[in-house]
Parts: structure tokens; C-alpha cells; sequence
């Protein structure tokens, strides 16, 4: 299926105050990584930041990166770096702060085709100027976890990276509340390739494009676990109650988890 989606679901103004009393305060950002054993390197050359290090798993197909924050201004560039036996590269944000990316995301290496999902608990802002340049599909999200065979990438605290193999099957949002993704950039992905934003809400006002691939918004109520299909698009929402699923695998802690509700700043309930 050839999508292509440019919907304005809020009007101008709104975006305005978004801007002015959400986004704007908060718009001093970079990239750094998070001091908690994951790894990452983030080395700036001139407006790009190439992101390196990180841990693997132990079929060395899964990549794990760590940020403190994770933001970009309108000239900077996030160059994740791939190698073509990685399948899946995955960054959390620990640091409390929403993310605003007003800048391109890329995968680069040679030979490479890495799925990348960003994770953020706290929200994720896509500016005007925001855009990507990776070789598969994209995903992010504002759950707590992300959900593997062996185990979970946890939003915050340890995971056994090692035993996260093989394609994400889940995403948790068990908190009572995510944060929010808005977008007001122009994101495409590459042909056959999948565009994803998963969110407590989800705001497009910009475009989303997958040339015979498929777009996924979907606003994910607390206390939810969200299943996904062999081709990675969402199948089911399960109620996991007591943070057990209905396999009876532990869900990842929401202990430290805090989410700035953007649509709460804007209508001044803070």
C-alpha cells in the first residue's frame, strides 16, 4: 500500500501555542549519551553528530544506544552508525526531557538497511525542518519498553541486552500515562519500508510518506501493551494487568517514568 499522508488535525493557531508554550522553552537541546554502561558515543562533526558505540546483542544484529537527551536544531544532523549485520538499531532517552528534532535523523555505513526506533517516555516533538534518511523502516515511540523473545529494552534502568534477539514484537505504554508525538515535519521513509509513531497521543500536522509501505499512528491508552505482527505493523492492544502479560512474561518498570503532557502546557493545565 502506497501511503502518503499530510493531514492538518489541529488548527494553525493551536500548532502556534504548541510552539510558543511547549516546545519553544524546551528548544536548547543535543545529543548526549546517558552515563549508564549502554555505551554510546556521540562525536560532533561540525553540525553532525555521528553515534557510535552502543551494545549488541549477542547475535550482533540488535544495536542499543543510550541518550541523556536527544534533540536537534534546524542544521544538525543525528548519524547513527550502522553495519550490515545490524538488523535493528534501538535509542531510549533517560533524561526526563521531551524530545524536539527539528534537524535529520540518518542511518549511514555501507551496505546497511537497520530499522531504527527511537524511544522517549517523556514525548517526541518533530519540527518544521525535521526529517529522515534511513535505509528501513522507522519507529518511534513514547512507551516504556520495548519488547523482544528474551526479555525488554527498558526505557529507564538495566536490560539484558544480550538476549534481545531477533525483531521487536511489542511495545509497552504501562504507565497511566505517555507522552505525546507531534509531528510538523516531512518524514519519508524508503520504498516497502514502514513509518511508525506510537504515542498516549499522536498530533500530525506535517507529512508522513512510505511509498508501498505502511504508516502507523496509533494513540496507545495507558496500562497497554501493544502486539505486533510478523511484519512489525501493530496486531492487538493487551490489557496486562498486576505488569503480567497473558504469556505471563514480565512487564519492564515504570519506576522513573515521567511524561510531559504537551496538550496539557498548551491548554494551561500544568
Amino acid at each position: 500500500m502506497a501511503s502518503t499522508r499530510h493531514n492538518l488535525l489541529l488548527p494553525l493557531a493551536f500548532l502556534w501555542w504548541v510552539w510558543i508554550v511547549a516546545i519553544k522553552p524546551l528548544y536548547a537541546q543535543t545529543i548526549t549519551p546517558a552515563p549508564d554502561g549502554t555505551g554510546t558515543l556521540v562525536t560532533p562533526e561540525g553540525n553532525r553528530l555521528d553515534i557510535s558505540g552502543g551494545t549488541l546483542s549477542k547475535d550482533g544484529a540488535n544495536l542499543f544506544h543510550s541518550f541523556q537527551q536527544f534533540g536537534l536544531n534546524a542544521n544538525q544532523i543525528a548519524n547513527f552508525l550502522s553495519n550490515p549485520q545490524i538488523n535493528n538499531i534501538l535509542g531510549r532517552v533517560v533524561g526526563g526531557d521531551v524530545s524536539i528534532i527539528n534537524g535529520l535523523i540518518q542511518v549511514s555505513g555501507d551496505n546497511v538497511n537497520s530499522n531504527l526506533f527511537l524511544m522517549n517516555p517523556a514525548g517526541i516533538v518533530f519540527g518544521s525542518n525535521a526529517s529522515l534518511n534511513v535505509p528501513a523502516s522507522f519507529t518511534a515511540i513514547t512507551g516504556n519498553g520495548i519488547g523482544f523473545e528474551g526479555g525488554w529494552f527498558n526505557a529507564v534502568g538495566t536490560s539484558n541486552y544480550q538476549e534481545l534477539v531477533g525483531n521487536p514484537n511489542s511495545f509497552a505504554f504501562t504507565m497511566m500515562q505517555s507522552g505525546s508525538i507531534i509531528n510538523a515535519g516531512n518524514l519519508v521513509v524508503n520504498q516497502g519500508k514502514n513509518l511508525s509513531l506510537l504515542g498516549d497521543s499522536v498530533i500530525n500536522t506535517g507529512s508522513l510518506t512510505a511509498p508501498g509501505g505502511n504508516i502507523t499512528l496509533a494513540a496507545v491508552p495507558g496500562e497497554k501493551v501493544v502486539r505486533l505482527s510478523q511484519q512489525g505493523m501493530v496486531l492487538s492492544l493487551e490489557v496486562a494487568p498486576n505488569g503480567v502479560m497473558s504469556d505471563g512474561s514480565q512487564l519492564p518498570s515504570t519506576t522513573g517514568i515521567s511524561a510531559t503532557d504537551l496538550l496539557g502546557l498548551v491548554s494551561g493545565g500544568r
